[in-house]
């Protein structure tokens, strides 16, 4: 026999098995623009206003932990919840953010804001570039 007669038939089945199981594999799309964003990130996150709302719950204990440990505190402590804990979470922070008055909700979220704006004008002093970031570590 020759050897496009043995190859050929071998090669399309490889291409339609390796096809077939890499379609199996496939996550669906995201339909929703927030549901994308999770998707992109790996996981449910904490949207910023109910983090904010958290930290400020749990600010008080935060304070009581030794320096060393308070760093990253709240991020392992998201970590180290179920799905369904994280779920409950957030409906809990959600019905506390929502039972504020607006002008609390936009106070806060301003002040958010400048403080954001103001370490990344710090950063900027320091390193000297535009977006606060150092050159070395720079994208552009």
């Amino acid at each position: 026999m020759s050897f496009q007669k043995l190859c050929l038939p071998a090669l399309a089945f490889a291409l339609l098995t390796t096809s077939a199981i890499s379609a199996e594999h496939r996550q669906p799309a995201p339909a929703t623009a927030s549901e994308h964003y999770r998707y992109h990130q790996r996981g449910l996150r904490l949207p910023h206003e109910l983090k904010l709302m958290w930290r400020q719950e749990e600010r008080a204990y935060k304070k009581s932990l030794p320096k060393e440990q308070r760093h990253g505190w709240l991020k392992a402590k998201w970590a180290a919840m179920s799905d369904s804990q994280k779920h409950a979470k957030i409906a809990e922070l959600q019905v506390k953010w929502n039972a504020l008055p607006a002008k609390v909700r936009e106070k806060l979220l301003e002040r958010k804001r400048q403080r954001h704006e103001a370490r990344r004008a710090q950063k900027a002093e320091r390193y000297g570039t535009e977006g606060g970031a150092p050159a070395s570590r720079s994208l552009h």
